[in-house]
């Protein structure tokens, strides 16, 4: 009996875990659809219209909050991935040096906010090109910019990249 009652204990926490991921997907998708709408929207904006600078540096801010804030919804949703033992890895080849660069864009506004420089410092032998999920890579980047920026108080963040000793891994 008591061996029925684990197995019934397991199923219900599997069912949980389920309807946890549904949940997750669910809400994500309703609140990712809109905010990359007001994101691509505030891109045209960008690129297809004179704007004074300040109106510039507005519609820009727009653009880079609503894709932190969409990195955020990323990783909600990813953690529930990782709980469920469902999060696949998209490693693909794609350009290191950009993806850092458009990840620093995101957080300028909050640095400058907070008068910090931000400070990016990426070794001469860090290759331009890179293969790994560069998504997932933008968004461990984006947390510890946040954070770093979010618990200095006066000064400076600097990201720093550069290879391993074995050159088989990169360090921030």
């Amino acid at each position: 009996q008591r061996a029925q009652e684990l197995a019934r204990a397991a199923e219900q926490a599997q069912e949980l875990m389920r309807s946890k991921e549904m949940f997750f997907a669910m809400v994500s998708h309703e609140m990712r659809t809109p905010l990359t709408t007001c994101i691509g929207m505030a891109e045209i904006l960008l690129e297809t219209t004179t704007l004074d600078p300040k109106q510039r540096e507005c519609v820009h801010s727009i653009s880079c909050s609503g894709s932190a804030l969409l990195s955020q919804i990323n990783d909600l949703l990813d953690f529930s991935k990782i709980q469920s033992g469902m999060l696949v890895l998209d490693n693909r080849p794609f350009a290191l040096h950009d993806c850092i660069d458009r990840t620093l864009e995101i957080v300028q506004m909050k640095a400058e906010t907070k008068g910090l420089e931000l400070v990016p410092w990426i070794n001469s032998m860090v290759p331009r090109t890179s293969v790994a999920d560069s998504g997932r890579l933008r968004q461990i980047i984006l947390n510890l910019l946040s954070n770093a920026i979010k618990f200095t108080q006066i000064g400076k963040v600097v990201l720093r990249c550069l290879p391993s000793l074995d050159m088989s891994r990169l360090l921030f």
